[in-house]
């Protein structure tokens, strides 16, 4: 882009933004002359940010439903706007997805854009809450240029209830930086974490909440202590949401353990670990042995495809965007969403079946190559970014 922009990146949380797959973008944007500027809740990433050479602008966004609150967080875009002229405006997550293209197109910003990291339902959700997300979707698209989608259901989804135009929308994968996340050592993580050479090693990386579907994992795993009495399994991430959620998931693994009051191999409550949110996920992909994604509602799954391009085994529940990302069989395992027997016989044949498994994660690293190289999303995004203020 020989134009120099001033571009305003929306996100619900300074985490979210300060991710291994959406701070490259934003950081690059800089690097190559563009202002940049993040509206978002800040936390405790605002400096990572601000290194990365971008201005940050903390607003009162919520991921909840808080209607005063969201006015708030209205008035205070709309304010920023309003001063900012921005060349463009892009919106990540739903709400502020919303918030953000709303006030953007009042104010005749050049290029307001949103990306759709999956619509705020799952397949299990009602018919009413499917209505409302629709119904504000299609409200918001009319108030956008152009709407990014990350899965190929999504685009049909939002093609078929009329959510969007065909000419606004566009299919872009979220991209993993393959330098970062490939094959090699975990650089002392097991040691660190106090676990055994040689035990068997599940891991999840991503948010502790109940919407993730962690209980059905920890269920799994429990399936599997008889055969594996070496089996420990780590939760990575933040569960400042839901904070009393580490607790309730180690009462499921003490309970999931026992057979007839007595506990079975050697105790999952005991090798159950939460580490909270880390800045070296890189780390845990090659410490694990299979990386479980087991939640039933995905807007894409990044933390699948940093696995693959780590070169270790990979299952999840058969939901939009990790359908998309696994050929089942191929360079990866899909199983039924919410069936702990179906995800423990899935890891059991990763662990199990090496020569299988070999050929998997061949599989799965040149199709992150092929198809989910951090780079092509960077240039598929720049490229709209150029289009649209031309």
């Amino acid at each position: 882009m020989a134009k120099k922009l001033k571009i305003l990146e929306v996100c619900n949380l300074d985490r979210f933004a300060a991710s291994p797959y959406m701070l490259p973008l934003f950081g690059g944007l800089a690097e190559a002359g563009h202002e940049v500027h993040v509206a978002c809740h800040v936390t405790s990433f605002g400096d990572i940010l601000r290194e990365a050479g971008l201005e940050v602008h903390d607003l009162p966004l919520t991921r909840r439903i808080t209607p005063l609150e969201d006015l708030k967080a209205y008035r205070a875009l709309k304010s920023l706007l309003r001063e900012g002229r921005y060349d463009v405006v892009h919106t990540h997550n739903p709400k502020d997805g919303i918030l953000g293209r709303t006030a953007a197109w009042k104010l005749g910003v050049p290029a307001v854009i949103h990306t759709c990291n999956g619509f705020y339902f799952s397949h299990r959700s009602s018919r009413l809450k499917r209505w409302l997300v629709l119904q504000t979707e299609r409200y918001a698209g009319r108030h956008c240029h152009l709407v990014i989608f990350v899965n190929g259901d999504d685009l049909a989804l939002a093609a078929a209830r009329k959510v969007v135009g065909t000419r606004k929308a566009r299919l872009i994968y979220n991209g993993v930086d393959l330098e970062r996340f490939r094959p090699g050592d975990d650089g002392g993580l097991r040691e660190e974490l106090g676990i055994p050479g040689g035990a068997v090693v599940l891991g999840y990386i991503g948010e502790i909440r109940r919407e993730r579907n962690l209980d059905t994992l920890v269920e799994a795993a429990a399936r599997l202590l008889p055969r594996h009495p070496d089996l420990y399994l780590v939760f990575a991430g933040d569960s400042s949401m839901e904070p009393q959620e580490p607790e309730r998931l180690r009462g499921l693994a003490s309970r999931a353990g026992r057979v007839d009051g007595a506990e079975t191999g050697g105790g999952l409550s005991d090798r159950l670990l939460f580490t909270g949110y880390r800045h070296d996920p890189e780390r845990f992909y090659r410490l694990f042995d299979v990386y479980v994604l087991p939640s039933t509602r995905e807007g894409f799954g990044v933390t699948l495809i940093e696995g693959m391009a780590t070169g270790i085994p990979v299952v999840a529940c058969r939901v939009r965007g990790p359908r998309e990302i696994i050929d089942d069989g191929v360079n990866g395992i899909l199983v039924a969403d919410r069936d702990p027997a179906a995800l423990a016989d899935a890891v059991a044949f990763c662990l199990e079946a090496p020569e299988a498994v070999g050929n998997y994660t061949r599989r799965a690293r040149e199709k992150v190559e092929r198809e989910f190289d951090h780079a092509i999303m960077r240039s598929s995004l720049y490229e709209e970014y150029r289009r649209l203020t031309s």
